[in-house]
């Protein structure tokens, strides 16, 4: 009997290190809810090489757009738990552009990011760039649009899918720049951080932001950009791009551009919008009002337009090319975020607040220091 105790005495240390380990076990294994959907679009794939650049490699555009999105995807999953990474393909396979933007639009994702390499006549050309939907205001951008669209000629059945859609013809991109994108803003925003990241991490010489008719970010239901690597046409630029190197700078300045992205949302480490103190704010917002953007667009819109969904406070301001629409009028930043997450609820995925102050908007990051 004696003997059983003291063995009794030895099995509970035994079992509560169990039960601690068991404790940590599920924690480790509990998924974390996501904060954020990314969809990640490595271009071209299988019977579509996509740009074969100068021809001195095996390698062509498909590979190493699908190298540089396994990093990019490797990234933010090592880094941002709470994220989830969908790609549109994890190998030499070939997704109709149809179904690329199927996926993004059924993960109801959060944002949408194509990866490609350009291609030029002169082997001179370098450069990154980013684009985002809209109607293009070169004839280089038209052309960039025309060659990576014409990807569904690869495609069967590409007829009956892509009715209407002729990537040849300029009309086509004049009917796409009239429809409606209420993420701009924030594509734009995005584009503008990837070519900061661009330009200061991976040194790379900045071809700035664009618009151009590219189908799948024309389609996508949320904050969209097709980025443009570099100019495989280019010697110099090609063996970048093809050298492991080149390929992690680049799935680098991505991330980074990501998760700055993430921040200026309100989701990144520091800046959850729920932590703002409107106390804090409102000793220095003399003269400032804080609005709700909804919308933006390349052509004015009536305000009975049914982009607004029957809302009757919704003003217009220009911005460059830009007619901006916001709703609402707010002398607390708390009051402008509650109307956010409303209408947010009521399919304006996009909305953000903005500040104003003598009829212009000025930045949030201002407003702290200014009186």
């Amino acid at each position: 009997m004696k003997h059983l105790k003291q063995h009794s005495k030895l099995l509970k240390p035994a079992a509560l290190a169990l039960a601690i380990i068991t404790v940590f076990a599920i924690a480790a294994f509990t998924p974390v809810k996501p904060t954020m959907v990314v969809v990640i679009d490595a271009g071209h794939g299988g019977k579509d090489p996509g740009n074969l650049g100068t021809g001195r490699y095996s390698s062509t555009e498909k590979d190493i757009t699908l190298a540089v999105s396994n990093k990019l995807a490797s990234y933010i999953g090592e880094k941002m738990p709470d994220v989830k990474v969908i790609l549109t393909r994890k190998d030499d396979s070939f997704p109709k552009l149809t179904t690329r933007v199927k996926i993004a639009n059924n993960a109801e994702a959060d944002v949408f990011i194509s990866i490609h390499c350009d291609a030029f006549s002169s082997a001179n050309a370098l450069g990154s760039g980013t684009y985002v939907m809209g109607m293009h205001k070169t004839e280089a951008s038209l052309k960039s649009a025309m060659r990576e669209n014409a990807s569904i000629y690869k495609e069967d059945d590409y007829e009956k899918d892509y009715a209407g859609f002729d990537p040849n013809d300029p009309d086509t991109y004049i009917a796409l720049s009239l429809r409606q994108n209420i993420f701009l803003d924030n594509s734009l925003q995005l584009g503008t951080l990837i070519q900061n990241q661009f330009r200061e991490r991976a040194g790379r010489k900045d071809r700035g932001v664009r618009q151009a008719g590219y189908y799948v970010i024309s389609f996508t239901s949320m904050p969209s950009v097709l980025v443009e690597l570099g100019f495989l046409t280019n010697p110099d630029e090609e063996d970048l791009l093809i050298g492991k190197d080149g390929q992690e700078y680049m799935a680098s300045a991505l991330y980074r551009a990501f998760r700055d992205y993430r921040v200026a949302q309100g989701l990144g480490t520091g800046l959850i919008e729920e932590s703002i103190k409107p106390n804090n704010i409102d000793e220095v917002t003399d003269g400032v009002w804080f609005k709700v953007q909804i919308v933006s667009s390349l052509t004015q819109l009536d305000k009975s337009s049914p982009v607004f969904r029957g809302l009757h406070d919704v003003d217009m301001y220009l911005s460059g090319d830009l007619y901006k629409y916001t709703v609402g009028k707010f002398r607390q930043t708390e009051e402008a975020h509650t109307r956010k997450r409303e209408l947010r609820e009521q399919g304006f995925d996009g909305a953000f607040v903005a500040a104003f102050k003598n009829g212009s908007r000025i930045p949030m990051s201002s407003i702290s220091t200014e009186n």
